[in-house]
C-alpha cells in the first residue's frame, strides 16, 4: 500500500500536472493533514475514511512535495538526519531529532517537516509512510528503530553486546 501511493506520487511527478501538484501539495503543509481542498484529488483515493491513517498519507504526500519528489528507496529519514547532524557538525540537528520522536500527533507534522527541511537528498517516502503508520503504537518500535538508525547502532554490534552479556 505505502509503495503503491509512492509510485502513484512518482507517476505524478512524471506528469505535466506536477508543478500545480507540488506547490498545492507544498501550500497543504500550512494546514493540519487533509485539510486543504486543492490536494483531495492526489491523494483521497489512497485512503479510507479519518483518522491518522488518512492524515499520514497527507502528510506524506506534503513532504515528498517539499522535496521535489526526491525518492531514494532504501534510506530511512533517521539515517539521513544523521548524515544531515554529521555534515553540519551540530547539535541542534539531534536535537530536532529527539523532539521528533517525541512528537505528538499534533506536533508530529510539524517535527516532520522540520526534520525533512534539514535533509540534503532523497528519503524512502514508502518507508515513511509505512513508518508513519505505526508511530503511535503503545511499543514505540519505530521511534527505537529511528533512535537506532540516528544514533549509528548497527545490528551487528547489538547482536556482539547480546553475545557479550550472554557469556
Amino acid at each position: 500500500m505505502s509503495k503503491a501511493f509512492v509510485d502513484y506520487l512518482e507517476r505524478l511527478k512524471g506528469s505535466r500536472t506536477w508543478t500545480a501538484a507540488r506547490a498545492a501539495l507544498r501550500r497543504s503543509l500550512a494546514f493540519p493533514p487533509g485539510e486543504y481542498p486543492p490536494v483531495l484529488p492526489y491523494v483521497e483515493a489512497f485512503v479510507d475514511g479519518e483518522g491518522w491513517e488518512r492524515e499520514a498519507h497527507y502528510l506524506v504526500a506534503a513532504l515528498y512535495a517539499l522535496k521535489d519528489g526526491a525518492h531514494q528507496e532504501g534510506r530511512t529519514l533517521a539515517q539521513a538526519l544523521r548524515q544531515a547532524g554529521q555534515a553540519r557538525d551540530s547539535k541542534s540537528v539531534g536535537k530536532r531529532f529527539q523532539a521528533l520522536l517525541d512528537a505528538d500527533r499534533d506536533q508530529l507534522p510539524f517535527r516532520l517537516r522540520q526534520a525533512v527541511g534539514l535533509v540534503e537528498g532523497g528519503l524512502d517516502f514508502a518507508k515513511l509512510l509505512e513508518d508513519l503508520l505505526l508511530w503511535f503504537d503503545g511499543r514505540r518500535r519505530v521511534q527505537v528503530r529511528w533512535a537506532r538508525e540516528y544514533y549509528g547502532v548497527r545490528e551487528e554490534e547489538t547482536q556482539e553486546e547480546i553475545e557479550e552479556v550472554k557469556a
